[in-house]
């Protein structure tokens, strides 16, 4: 409650400053266990990202469009996360000075900003394109009640509110965990929650372990051209085009269920030709029988976040996908970086 206390008499002085104005990604909070989660109303899923690789294995799919399919152009707005006006070094000192972490501001290579210690309190603000930030205190023990998720809420309330963010688009989730409890405060567009989060560790005696946020902002980006739903369905079977989707739209965490049993490869049998095994792979095939235009976020190979026009697809099996809606004058191809090869490796 100390810590609170200190936010909240050097919070008056953030005036002009840019502490959590909007969204960004930010590592999780340190946990002890795997929480049980408790979300606050509205129950609404997060928004898709659009050509995310999906861990696990994903059966090749192919789509075409229902003749049925609305096919209307338009334009939608989208988003972009900025940090153009953030002085990192400056952010780092004034946490520094708002959570109590001693020491002197250090660069890092990475391009982060660090106080303290990695066996203490410390603060990083990272070099990244959101210019994400995390407290965290290691030091923090463990005996003491937990808090309940009430008082933990309102504790997380207050902190978030005096640090600048709007308390006014965001949707609340308290993990509930012993021998800490985290709430997260959800960046909402329209009521929908984004993938994008500050989260608040609260430990004994409600001493708070751990906060991650954000310096960017969340700015609109007017006026998009977008596809018809159809044309984008059709343009994602051109070579290249998977990188903006169809990505599957997963609904709460997987279970066994959908994943399915393994099966063992000793005991499969290869189809044969000619006394010779055929190569198989695994593809299916699906309709895109409904679209609605929405949005999802697509992380740039920079790391920039952005947040674009995208299909939220229902095919015939009933599974739902997202897909970049944008037309193809704002998407652009590039090579991957060159790897850098040392000297040693070339001279060997």
């Amino acid at each position: 409650m100390a810590v609170v206390a200190a936010v909240v008499l050097v919070a008056t002085l953030l005036i002009g400053m840019v502490i959590g104005r909007s969204s960004v990604t930010v590592p999780a909070v340190p946990t002890a266990v795997t929480p049980t989660v408790v979300v606050q109303e509205p129950d609404a899923s997060p928004l898709p990202v659009a050509g995310a690789v999906m861990l696990g294995e994903q059966p090749l799919t192919v789509f075409t469009a229902d003749r049925a399919l609305s096919n209307e152009r338009g334009r939608a707005a989208g988003y972009r996360i900025v940090d153009t006006d953030i002085d990192r070094r400056a952010l780092a000192q004034v946490f520094a000075e708002t959570f109590g972490v001693d020491g002197p501001v250090v660069a890092e290579t990475s391009g982060d900003w660090r106080v303290g210690s990695a066996n203490g309190p410390s603060i990083v603000v990272r070099g990244d394109a959101q210019a994400s930030w995390l407290f965290s205190d290691p030091t923090i023990g463990d005996l003491g009640r937990v808090p309940v998720r009430e008082a933990a809420l309102e504790t997380a309330r207050g902190l978030l509110g005096d640090l600048g963010v709007d308390l006014a688009g965001v949707d609340w989730q308290v993990d509930a965990a012993t021998p800490r409890t985290t709430v997260i405060a959800w960046q909402t567009i329209k009521e929908q929650r984004t993938q994008l989060a500050w989260r608040v560790s609260i430990g004994r005696r409600g001493a708070i372990t751990a906060v991650s946020g954000f310096a960017g902002t969340l700015q609109p980006v007017p006026g998009y051209p977008v596809l018809g739903a159809a044309d984008a369905v059709r343009r994602s079977a051109q070579p290249g085009w998977s990188a903006f989707g169809p990505t599957p739209f997963v609904e709460g965490p997987a279970t066994s269920d959908d994943l399915g049993e393994p099966g063992s490869p000793f005991t499969a049998t290869s189809p044969t030709l000619g006394g010779r095994p055929v190569a198989v792979a695994t593809a299916r095939e699906l309709v895109a029988t409904d679209a609605e235009l929405g949005l999802a976020e697509f992380i740039q190979p920079s790391g920039e976040i952005l947040i674009l026009p995208a299909y939220l697809l229902t095919a015939n099996d009933g599974s739902r996908w997202s897909l970049l809606a944008i037309t193809n004058a704002y998407v652009k191809f590039q090579p991957p970086p060159t790897p850098v090869i040392s000297s040693s490796i070339r001279s060997n």
